[in-house]
Order: structure tokens, then sequence, then C-alpha cells
């Protein structure tokens, strides 16, 4: 794993989501089932833009802190901010902005805890002039995720910051 490309932007997104609570390894084995019923979901509703869709992986939970077996998870996709959607049982809908550090990343299936200690521990905490903010980070997917050992993708970690 290369040292990632950083950036720092303002960033404000309406997003589709479904929501998952339990372990991480958990979620996996549910993703893409979740992120195939949220394409489904956004196609019928004509809210997929290959110009401008983005699929996301948000995290409302820190790990060190929160009970494996009660993380919260949801796989996400970017909608326009003027979109007009009517939430469903299992679908919601967030709008959210404010300051990231933005971290890009390519990464093979088995280093994205990696990637993620990496960005805390190595980028963000050191660097003084940052500071946390009190939200939820995500992953942004800027290729499709890998599917193997052998692939990789690009990744984009999100942290907020002041």
């Amino acid at each position: 794993m290369e040292n990632p490309i950083i950036t720092k932007e303002h960033v404000r997104m309406k997003v589709i989501y479904i929501r998952f609570k339990g372990t991480y390894l958990e979620f996996r084995k549910n993703s893409r089932k979740m992120f195939n019923r949220l394409f489904s979901f956004a196609e019928k509703n004509n809210l997929v833009d290959e110009s401008f869709t983005k699929v996301l992986t948000i995290y409302h939970d820190n790990p060190y802190i929160t009970e494996d077996t009660k993380l919260r998870t949801s796989v996400a996709m970017t909608v326009p901010l003027d979109a007009s959607i009517e939430e469903q049982e299992d679908i919601g809908v967030l709008e959210f902005s404010g300051n990231y550090a933005i971290l890009q990343y390519e990464l093979k299936l088995n280093e994205y805890d990696k990637a993620w200690n990496e960005a805390y521990h190595k980028w963000i905490f050191p660097d003084k002039s940052l500071r946390l903010r009190d939200t939820f980070p995500f992953e942004m997917y800027v290729s499709e995720p890998p599917r193997n050992l052998k692939s990789s993708s690009i990744t984009s970690i999100f942290i907020p910051i002041e």
C-alpha cells in the first residue's frame, strides 16, 4: 500500500442509504445485497447519474468504543441535493456537510483496515493543525471495490475535521 493522496475539502452531500447493525464481518457478508437493493431503488426513482453518483460506506460508530454486535454501518449513494425522495422502510435520506480530510488510496481487499489505521495514526493524529469533528467518517469508492485479493481499487477515506 502506497502513501495516500491527501486533500482537505468542504463537502456537502445528500445520500440515500441502508443501515446495518452488527459486526463488520456480518456487514461485509450483507453489503452486496444491500448495495443491490439501494441501486434498484435509485434506478427506479431516476436517481442514478453516472457523472455524479458515488457509492459510500458510512461508519456511524467507533469500533474501539462500541460493542461489535451494535456497530451501525450504512451503504449509501449520492443523489442530487435538490432530489425529492420519499424514504422507504429500509431506505433513508441523509444530507450532511462539513470539512473533511480526504485520503485517497489504491487498496486491495485485505488492506482496508490497515488504510483506516494509517489514515488516523500516521496522517491525522500527528498533524497538530487538524482537529477531529464529532460526526461520521466514510469511504467513497472512486472505482469498483475489489472482489478478490489480487485486484485493487481507488478508495477515498473521508475523516471529518474542523
